[in-house]
């Protein structure tokens, strides 16, 4: 006989917390590579960006539960862990497109290039 598994918010929260200190270990992991063009760190960023997409998924449905349970006197911080997750995956674009650098700012050329000796008469 299969048991029929209770949804836990507490577990679930649990879930989603270990997750995203997971996908910020990987970040750790490939921060120390040196090449930003590197294949394969560009692969394992792509799956932490599609993990933190999941994370969002299981943020939205505890969500939903909390709503749901409005009375309940100690609740999840939604607005901080989502906050959280968009510093790690602005910090992974910014980390696989640098700025540019922007152009030099020359001075303009005088043209003015004659100039008479002191002292001297022509």
């Amino acid at each position: 006989m299969q048991r029929i598994a209770r949804h836990n918010p507490r577990r679930t929260a649990a879930v989603a917390l270990a997750i995203a200190l997971l996908a910020i270990a990987g970040l750790a992991q490939t921060a120390t590579a040196a090449d930003p063009r590197d294949p394969i760190q560009r692969e394992d960023i792509a799956l932490i960006e599609k993990q933190l997409q999941r994370i969002d998924w299981v943020i939205d449905r505890l969500a939903q539960r909390q709503r749901a349970q409005p009375n309940r006197r100690v609740i999840l911080d939604i607005g901080r862990l989502r906050a959280d997750l968009n510093d790690v995956r602005n910090g992974l674009r910014a980390y696989l497109s640098p700025p540019r650098m922007l152009p030099r700012q020359s001075t303009p050329l005088s043209g003015a290039y004659r100039a008479q000796r002191a002292g001297a008469d022509r």
